[in-house]
């Protein structure tokens, strides 16, 4: 799925009314109609209150654009659904300039069960009983024209709305929370604006936020996706052929996709067919990490998984992973390699490695070896992937010299820290970036740099391929930011890698099914309880007999 800019969105809704052919009001009809689909079609928003009798009421704040006429258009509709029973009121921001004039149509369509309310210069004149714990609000104040800072009263009115979301069901945001920019080019000061909390930014901190056609690059960002709170997507039919003429580096990774790369299995292959992993992880204390990462190998679908790990341990990984084959090296930690290093197909190395000197020098001999091999007209390791992440990814930049042997096609995954310390030792003067955008365009060099795969793990989890594509993960949520979760995902993408994955196809598909295996681990255990063990445990890598992914 395509992210656009907000000049190629409006440029998009041009052709499809003009393709349509479509009025634009009957365009805003139908974005009305599906997100108030959407809307009531979230049942524990609904019926929170069924029980004791009470039920939800709507609070529309509408703004005097395009997206105040999507929010009037969405309490007219709210009043004719029938299992709608609560009240449904409508407060007006800025109406005493002009409106677009879709908004005037929507506004003038309003039945009069509707109550209008406009709001003053801080919202004390509204009612105090609009606002209660039965009460949704419904933000359609700005969309994705905003540019600069946001002017009054509109400002004031954002400001409101966070200082009585508190008491409130919940707030939802109409294709964008209202202050949240869509261009690129307004991400620094807008960013820090959205540092402050509640009241203080100039930001809708919403619950979730339901975005036409396609998700804003500023809500899978950190700093300033955390307003838009759970996004999800709704379709309106916007003109295709633009859609898919649009040269974006930006995609959100969706089920499409991933179902696209999946790849059949043979009736008639055998193990041999499917790669062979060779998992170099763990130390004495941090075996945890080399299971973790070895399991999730063994559930990638990939034929052969072999751990090598320090040889006193090897107990731990035959009790724990009995599928996995156990390769050792003397001491406490890794320190050389398997002698025959022409039958795996792919590696991943660094979840519990340590830093030690002897670690250091194995991670250094690795690497020459795999570009020896590439090199060399027998081609023992040729085209490979390696995946690297955590004491390995360490190893790398605080040893410079070791970021030329990194060969081509590597999978990086690193976290936020992780990713700092690369940055600095490959790229001087690129850290510290001021914003997100800075952030992803030093990933960007990064990857061309190394001509590998960069996962920077996070909520969107971002993958960014050596040609500046960037791809944001849509699965996943917070309770996967645990200890582990990361060496599971490490042991994924190499399996997939194995299993004849390119390296992007790999790290894709493996960021995605992490992802959706950490929602149904927080379904079945919750976000606080669940554990890395809980994500390896649900990977469920392929289509289910609905043919979903």
């Amino acid at each position: 799925m395509k992210i656009l800019t907000g000049r190629e969105i409006k440029e998009a809704d041009l052709r499809t009314i003009e393709n349509g052919p479509v009025l634009s009001l009957d365009l805003m009809e139908r974005a009305a109609v599906a997100l108030t689909d959407r809307i009531v079609a979230v049942p524990e928003y609904e019926c929170r209150h069924a029980s004791s009798g009470r039920y939800v009421d709507y609070v529309v704040f509408a703004g005097r654009g395009n997206n105040g006429g999507d929010g009037l258009a969405i309490a007219r509709l709210l009043c004719t659904r029938s299992h709608v029973r609560g009240k449904v009121s409508v407060v007006t921001v800025g109406y005493d300039g002009q409106l677009s004039a879709d908004c005037r149509a929507n506004y003038d369509r309003l039945p009069s069960g509707v109550a209008v309310y406009g709001f003053g210069s801080d919202g004390k004149d509204l009612p105090p009983c609009l606002f209660g714990d039965d009460v949704i609000i419904i933000d359609a104040l700005l969309g994705t024209g905003v540019n600069g800072d946001v002017r009054e009263p509109v400002r004031s009115a954002i400001a409101f709305i966070n200082s009585v979301s508190g008491k409130c069901h919940r707030v939802f945001s109409i294709d964008m929370p209202s202050g949240m920019p869509t261009e690129p080019e307004d991400f620094h000061d807008s960013a820090c604006r959205m540092t402050g909390a509640g009241q203080e930014g100039s930001t809708v901190l919403a619950d979730v936020t339901f975005t036409i056609e396609f998700p804003k690059l500023s809500m899978l960002l950190p700093r300033t996706g955390k307003c838009a709170g759970r996004t999800e997507v709704v379709h309106i039919g916007l003109d295709k052929d633009f859609i898919m003429a649009s040269d974006t580096p930006y995609m959100a990774v969706d089920a499409d996709m991933i179902r696209q790369m999946l790849m059949p299995r043979d009736e008639f292959a055998h193990k041999g067919t499917y790669g062979h992993v060779l998992v170099i992880a763990g130390s004495s204390g941090m075996m945890g990490a080399a299971v973790l990462c070895t399991g999730a190998a063994l559930k990638s679908g990939c034929g052969l998984v072999t751990a090598h790990i320090p040889w006193q341990e090897r107990t731990v990984m035959h009790v724990a992973q009995p599928s996995a084959i156990v390769s050792g090296c003397h001491g406490p930690a890794f320190s050389s390699l398997p002698d025959d290093m022409s039958k795996y197909s792919a590696y991943a190395a660094g979840p519990g490695l340590g830093q030690r000197q002897e670690t250091s020098a194995a991670l250094k001999s690795l690497l020459q070896s795999m570009n020896h091999a590439a090199e060399s007209d027998a081609g023992v390791a040729c085209g490979r992937t390696i995946v690297l992440d955590a004491d390995a990814l360490n190893i790398i930049a605080s040893h410079p010299e070791l970021l030329p042997m990194i060969p081509p096609g590597a999978v990086l995954t690193p976290h936020e820290g992780e990713l700092a310390r690369l940055v600095v030792s490959a790229l001087p003067g690129c850290y510290p970036w001021k914003n997100d955008m800075q952030k992803m365009r030093a990933v960007c060099c990064l990857s061309k740099k190394l001509d590998s795969v960069i996962v920077v793990k996070g909520a969107h989890t971002m993958t960014c391929a050596p040609d500046g594509r960037c791809y944001f993960n849509m699965t996943g949520n917070p309770g996967m930011a645990k200890g582990g979760s990361g060496d599971v995902l490490t042991g994924l993408i190499a399996g997939l890698a194995a299993r004849g994955y390119s390296p992007l196809q790999a790290a894709l598909l493996g960021v995605w099914y992490h992802g959706c295996a950490g929602d149904r681990a927080a379904e079945e255990n919750g976000q606080e309880s669940m554990n890395a063990s809980d994500i390896l445990a649900c990977i469920r890598i392929g289509l289910n007999r609905g043919g979903r992914v």
